[in-house]
């Protein structure tokens, strides 16, 4: 254990976690952001067209105007030669969905982006396999002579495990939270001395009572964008349900409170150790733990109580539909209103943005495992389609009162929790 009076040194200039972009852009972030340019791509892919065509920026301009009112970043301007993959590709090639760039330019996914595209991996599924397997160094995201520092001081750090793994300690002493400025502060300096779990709590703990002050401690934080991009770290696990983020009067006191309604499965993910393995091998392993299913149960479930509008809301949905828009099953005690475009991305409690669906029918089409088009052809994931391809339509009958523009919406920009 690291004694209180520790301050620790670089082992090189400019040590530093970087995320997967060297331009930081934190919308780029959000699940409907990074995984819908994904889906855009993989429609092109196959026509053999750059990322710097007009189709691309097309798609580019459609999904801006998607998120307008929910995310707001602006996709529209990152188009033609100086186009958002030329700049922030890191993003996509860093998570392993994008092939690493030839001087072709053509938009190129891999057989893991594929698969994420072609709604074959759930979007939880993905996030469990990226906090097991992002690394640093990286190779996407930091220049050989960078990786080499790292090597050859032998640093190698799973960074979104290693927060988890602090934040669970933490929360076992009811402490269950990091802030910004305690990742920045903290945890970077530390994790360049192999420092243990426990030491990481202790100088966190101790910094909050007042007992260090950190005095003498590197200052990792030598250009504007370093802060935003180590932050990415925390937003990624905020954004896929691992914590739950408190915002604050700036970034540094933000606090990323660890959700405990998950912590059976984090434990699960966390004792999975990384191996020297593909993605797609990655993808076999985390469905054989069989954890991603309790991870989307439980983050449906915690959604439908959390709406405050949530009572209402079903009752109109029921009136309206009064059966499962899929199997027909009339009995209200099984039947749950779910909605078309997701309330977080300002969907409405509207009966038109609304299904009536059987409790597990309604849990395939949050998490991703069912999708409906606004023509009502009914598509299942590869998982979903074993055991319940023989009993679900491929088509279903959609009333006038139905939004196509929300069907739509998901359609092109969801792939659930």
């Amino acid at each position: 254990m690291l004694p209180q009076n520790f301050i620790p040194k670089p082992p090189f200039l400019n040590f530093k976690w970087k995320w997967a972009s060297l331009q930081c852009t934190e919308g780029l972030n959000d699940p409907v952001v990074l995984l819908g340019v994904l889906f855009r791509m993989r429609k092109l892919e196959s026509l053999g067209l750059k990322y710097s065509s007009e189709e691309f920026a097309n798609e580019l301009r459609e999904l801006s105007n998607d998120i307008k009112d929910s995310i707001g970043v602006d996709l529209e301007r990152r188009t033609g030669e100086r186009n958002i993959i030329r700049n922030s590709g890191q993003y996509w090639r860093a998570l392993g969905l994008l092939a690493d760039g030839d001087r072709s330019g053509k938009i190129r996914l891999t057989d893991f982006g594929r698969r994420i595209a072609d709604h074959d991996i759930s979007q939880t599924e993905f996030a469990a396999i990226t906090i097991q397997t992002f690394k640093l160094p990286n190779p996407q995201i930091q220049n050989l002579a960078e990786c080499q520092q790292w090597i050859n001081n032998g640093i190698v750090i799973y960074p979104l495990r290693l927060l988890l793994s602090i934040l669970r300690e933490l929360q076992g002493k009811q402490q269950g939270y990091i802030t910004t400025e305690e990742l920045i502060r903290i945890i970077i300096p530390l994790s360049a001395h192999k420092a243990k779990i426990e030491d990481y709590v202790n100088f966190i703990l101790w910094f909050r009572i007042g007992q260090i002050t950190l005095i003498g401690w590197k200052n990792y934080i030598t250009r504007s964008n370093d802060l935003r991009i180590a932050r990415e770290y925390l937003l990624f696990l905020s954004n896929y349900g691992y914590v739950i983020r408190n915002e604050a009067d700036t970034r540094m006191n933000e606090q990323y409170l660890y959700n405990y309604d998950l912590d059976s499965e984090i434990e699960a993910i966390l004792a999975d150790q990384p191996k020297d393995e593909s993605l797609q091998q990655a993808v076999e392993r985390i469905r054989i733990i069989d954890v991603v299913a309790d991870i989307e149960r439980k983050r449906v479930e915690a959604q439908r109580i959390s709406r405050p509008n949530q009572a209402r809301f079903r009752k109109d949905v029921l009136t309206a539909y009064k059966r499962c828009v899929i199997t027909n099953v009339t009995m209200p005690e099984v039947l749950e209103a779910a909605h078309i475009k997701p309330f977080k991305y300002k969907g409405e409690d509207c009966v038109a943005n609304g299904f009536a669906m059987r409790m597990d029918i309604h849990l395939l089409f949050d998490s991703g495992h069912l999708r409906i088009s606004q023509h009502g052809d009914v598509q299942l994931s590869t998982r979903a389609r074993m055991d319940y391809g023989a009993i679900i339509p491929p088509h279903i009958y959609l009333p006038e009162f139905t939004s196509r523009e929300a069907l739509q919406w998901r359609w092109d920009n969801y792939n659930g929790l």
